[in-house]
């Protein structure tokens, strides 16, 4: 019987995918390493920035990119297509539907997760992409689950940070202090609990108490397909 393998659409940051990568070895209990997931990994950070896009900043859409990454891994054999990347899933109809495989939706993936916790208020940290291009909101309203975002000041702070962490250029204990302060903030506000909504903010060992890790969530959901 033919082996599974799970195609990868990375480098939207490749520290995100790295720890994607390293999430799913984890999860994953074997005796030997035959055992383990086939993978099969295409990387393209030079993929056009996807925020800047949605924003309107620039004209150039990744969605040729993301479309022809797809059918690359399709044509290669793989089984399902997983991208740790939330952003990006603002062009999710149009790439699912370029290939005849699976695509894991990680908004859906994420506000079912949410959905089976019992929470019904949570605060989304995400790029300006994910937030202005609205593309949570109807995963999460599926479930009656209610989003606040930060403030505009926090928004800035919290871009700031992604954008340091995907030139390679942040610490990872200020990463996590950063988030921590931010999640207490929103959690005094009424949310129940935070959603780590770009990979970035989830690649810290641990996350922060009361936070919903996406790429966590990626890495079950792309094991049980």
């Amino acid at each position: 019987m033919k082996k599974k393998l799970l195609g990868i659409i990375g480098g939207m940051g490749t520290q995100a995918t790295a720890c994607f990568y390293e999430k799913l070895h984890s999860l994953q209990n074997v005796k030997t390493e035959q055992e383990y997931l086939d993978i099969l990994l295409y990387s393209i950070p030079s993929t056009p920035d996807r925020t800047a896009f949605i924003t309107g900043q620039s004209p150039d859409s990744p969605l040729e990119h993301l479309i022809n990454a797809a059918k690359t891994l399709e044509s290669a054999g793989a089984s399902c297509i997983a991208i740790p990347c939330i952003t990006s899933h603002y062009f999710y109809s149009e790439l699912a539907d370029s290939v005849k495989i699976p695509v894991l939706n990680m908004l859906d993936e994420t506000a079912g997760f949410t959905a089976k916790k019992g929470l019904k208020k949570v605060c989304l940290l995400a790029t300006d992409g994910t937030i202005k291009g609205g593309a949570f909101n109807p995963a999460f309203k599926r479930f009656d689950i209610n989003v606040d975002v930060p403030p505009k000041e926090v928004q800035s702070e919290l871009m700031a940070l992604i954008y340091n962490i995907k030139r390679g250029s942040a610490v990872l204990s200020d990463v996590y202090d950063t988030l921590d302060k931010i999640v207490n903030e929103a959690l005094k506000t009424g949310a129940e609990a935070v959603v780590l909504g770009c990979t970035e903010l989830c690649i810290t060992a641990d996350s922060p108490p009361h936070t919903i890790n996406t790429l966590d969530v990626l890495a079950k959901a792309s094991l049980a397909l």
